[in-house]
């Protein structure tokens, strides 16, 4: 097969797996392994013919290469954002309140959608990055069209990746209590078949994590003790301290808003900790939350 038959993103998947097959000193013939011809990989890395996902997906571990990894690989081969890359550097804006950045990723994606206006995921990025906005200028408040839109996209998920997982984290604070509790309970299935999967279960954790903070915030207490119990449960690896570090904070945080007087002093351990570990954003924002509390 010629190569012109097949768009460049089509070819860049042979060109980006050949780099990471190079770069991990695999030869050919280890990483065709007895899935398919050398010749056939070859004409693979060389944009001649495209391969099957079964294979695909096999190739990929004969190299010791995960598909988030070749995913991140490819968007950067394209100068595209993958998920991972696109949440953080929203994170980042928020941390640094760069309000300048963040105004223009929304217009970055009003921009495509104008051009695509059928487009549901760029829908739901301008809901996500205006939700974000609104942690710095409460003005950016989603109008009943959007509120409706982001809630018909979660309740009809059913199957929750790390994007629909960090999108209800971050728009957690514009879904009704009871709507959010079903989210909730939704996000956190066992059955669901993603749910093992590390990175997945990471997300979780900070998404559950933001969410009992809402809860507590709006005296909602219930959901918000059955989540505490849920993560208290669930083995947080000791690599993910500061996951930690938020769940004794939330539950001090919970505990001091139920009346408990004395949780003041976990919260101020919790920020000592983090001040220690020269967190300075985090500290600076968890030392303004101490202050309110006791004012």
């Amino acid at each position: 097969m010629n190569s012109y038959k097949y768009s460049e993103e089509n070819i860049a998947i042979g060109a980006v797996y050949k780099f990471l097959r190079e770069s991990k000193n695999f030869t050919q013939k280890e990483a065709a392994g007895e899935e398919i011809s050398i010749p056939q990989l070859s004409n693979f890395e060389n944009g001649k013919t495209i391969v099957g996902t079964q294979h695909f997906i096999v190739l990929l571990r004969n190299i010791n290469v995960e598909m988030f990894e070749f995913q991140n690989a490819y968007n950067q081969y394209l100068r595209n954002n993958d998920i991972l890359f696109f949440t953080v550097r929203i994170s980042e804006a928020v941390m640094e309140r760069d309000v300048a950045k963040l105004k223009l990723f929304l217009l970055q994606v009003k921009k495509l959608l104008s051009m695509n206006p059928n487009s549901k995921r760029l829908k739901i990025d301008y809901i996500w990055i205006k939700s974000v906005l609104y942690f710095i200028d409460t003005s950016y408040i989603l109008t009943k069209n959007e509120e409706d839109v982001l809630i018909s996209y979660l309740f009809n998920l059913k199957e929750w990746g790390i994007y629909d997982i960090r999108l209800l984290g971050t728009c957690a604070q514009f879904i009704d209590v009871l709507k959010l509790a079903e989210l909730t309970k939704r996000m956190i299935n066992p059955i669901q078949m993603n749910i093992v999967s590390y990175h997945i279960k990471h997300a979780m954790i900070q998404c559950i994590l933001n969410i009992i903070n809402i809860f507590v915030e709006k005296k909602i207490f219930e959901p918000a003790r059955r989540l505490i119990l849920y993560l208290e449960n669930t083995e947080i690896h000791d690599y993910f301290m500061f996951d930690k570090l938020t769940l004794i904070y939330n539950k001090a945080n919970y505990s001091y808003q139920k009346g408990d007087p004395n949780a003041i002093e976990i919260l101020n351990e919790c920020l000592k900790i983090l001040e220690f570990c020269d967190c300075s954003k985090t500290a600076t924002q968890v030392f303004k939350e101490i202050s309110n509390l006791k004012s």
